[in-house]
């Protein structure tokens, strides 16, 4: 079974590949998709604290007077 098929819908993931516009016309209509042919596939876990997370945010810099 691949990784993309124990998926739910809704779930949030990572993809890295390349996009492909394509176009078809329907009842005299032009309409325009994209395809994504995935070489990488990620499932994002918001339960685990994430590296950039565990770090704090950098004060805004004072002005000069």
């Amino acid at each position: 079974m691949n990784f993309a098929a124990t998926l739910k819908a809704g779930t949030p993931v990572i993809i890295e590949g390349k996009i492909k516009p394509e176009t078809y016309t329907a009842d005299g209509v032009e309409h325009k998709t994209f395809s994504i042919k995935a070489d990488y596939i990620r499932k994002i876990d918001y339960s685990a604290p994430s590296e950039a997370s565990d770090t704090k945010a950098a004060k805004p810099a004072k002005k000069a007077k």
